[in-house]
């Protein structure tokens, strides 16, 4: 799946989703808070009634107005409460509101219960009428208002744990998408190198079938060739013997190259050993004071005593060897640096050198075969070394490269074998 496809189908509806949940939790809350404010305007008509009978049992015991509204004056939700006449005209009132009494007749000749607004919240006004059952039958009006605080923070107690559950399953939506997004790009990304490798591997099998019978074609009239520059080195005048002497070694070289041509296409065959430290940098030593005239105190092999290495002798020093003599290339007369330790999970080497480094271009080709900076050689000891390292079940990769120098890495698993 491309990622932009990858987007529309994942990203798109979990964005539709979450707009669907905020506004279904939306409208819910608003039939919940009518559902509550209905409930508490039934239970506060309910008070009312209650209020009433009271009011009518202790106006018919002689009460007076305020005397009725000092009783009640206590309650901790009523703000305002007052007793008015047939003509609603008060008789008696008290009020919360600092001697202030929210009473409108508009609103009350326009309706029976209503909600007002206050700096102490809302507040649930409510005027209803009564009539005592004395002879004189009087009729009285009780205005009651009822703070609506218990309600509000009920109300904001689900907004704020609303917003809270949206905040929590966006945030959960968001991780589970990162996280199937990554899993998705590194799907992705093995998918391609998977098919890299594919590719690779049919092309390489295209060549090797071409090419191993090539090589062995080649070597033929190549030993032929040498025994002829040796036939003829003795019988020509002293002279010429410079030039076969040279013809000679040109045909070592071409024979060498065959011959790392065709190991890069075998199979590798390990015949593993456990290995000091100290014995495979002697062995590195011995190939390059054998093949190079060089300053071997250059190269400083750096490890702890207890570091070995289980793996085939001469392959690994073949790999040893192909990193070291590129690293002494790269940095001319400065140093190179081999340092190995023991980690949890197995043995790690560094090489490192000083020198100027490769171009990213370069830096992404290092272990093609046949690809080289160089103006000589074939560009098969990288690709070889990590052919190596791979079949020892370990990992050979360009760590670093930069003006300062290069660093390749190898890991290797930490079996330990008697």
């Amino acid at each position: 799946m491309r990622r932009k496809d990858f987007l529309l189908f994942f990203l798109l509806p979990f964005i539709g989703l979450v707009l669907i949940f905020f506004v279904f939790s939306s409208f819910n809350r608003a039939y919940v808070k009518n559902k509550v404010e209905t409930l508490v305007e039934e239970q506060l008509k309910a008070t009312a009634e209650l209020l009433k009978t009271d009011f009518l049992r202790l106006l018919e015991h002689g009460y007076s107005p305020d005397e009725l509204l000092r009783t009640y004056s206590d309650e901790e939700n009523i703000y305002y409460l007052a007793l008015l006449d047939e003509d609603r005209k008060i008789l008696g009132w008290s009020s919360r509101f600092d001697g202030y009494l929210p009473l409108s007749i508009r609103e009350v000749e326009r309706r029976d219960s209503w909600i007002i607004t206050s700096p102490a919240g809302k507040i649930f006004n409510l005027i209803t009428s009564f009539t005592t059952t004395t002879a004189q039958k009087e009729a009285y009006f009780l205005y009651l208002g009822y703070s609506l605080a218990s309600m509000e923070d009920m109300i904001a107690h689900s907004r704020r744990n609303f917003f809270l559950m949206f905040g929590l399953v966006c945030g959960v939506g968001i991780l589970f998408f990162i996280g199937l997004y990554q899993f998705q790009t590194r799907f992705m990304r093995k998918e391609k190198e998977l098919g890299e490798q594919k590719q690779e591997k049919e092309r390489y099998r295209e060549i090797s079938a071409f090419t191993s019978g090539m090589a062995h074609e080649i070597k033929n009239p190549l030993n032929s060739l040498a025994l002829m520059c040796d036939l003829m080195h003795k019988k020509v005048p002293p002279e010429l013997q410079q030039e076969t002497a040279l013809g000679k070694r040109e045909i070592q070289k071409i024979a060498r190259l065959v011959e790392q041509f065709s190991a890069s296409l075998k199979p590798v065959k390990l015949n593993r050993e456990n290995l000091a430290w100290s014995e495979l940098a002697e062995s590195v030593r011995a190939s390059l004071r054998k093949q190079f005239e060089m300053d071997l105190e250059r190269i400083d092999f750096v490890a702890d005593e207890t570091v070995a290495v289980y793996a085939d002798k001469d392959l690994f020093s073949q790999v040893l060897y192909n990193l070291v003599k590129n690293a002494l290339e790269a940095c001319l007369d400065l140093g190179v640096v081999v340092w190995a330790e023991n980690r949890k999970r197995g043995i790690r080497i560094l090489v490192q050198d000083q020198g100027a480094g490769l171009t990213k271009e370069a830096a992404g080709k290092v272990f093609e075969p046949f690809f080289t900076t160089k103006p000589q050689g074939m560009g098969i000891g990288l690709y070889l070394a990590r052919k190596i390292v791979e079949a020892h079940g370990g990992s050979l990769i360009l760590q670093n490269s930069s003006d300062t120098g290069t660093v390749f890495l190898i890991d290797l698993p930490g079996e330990k074998y008697a």
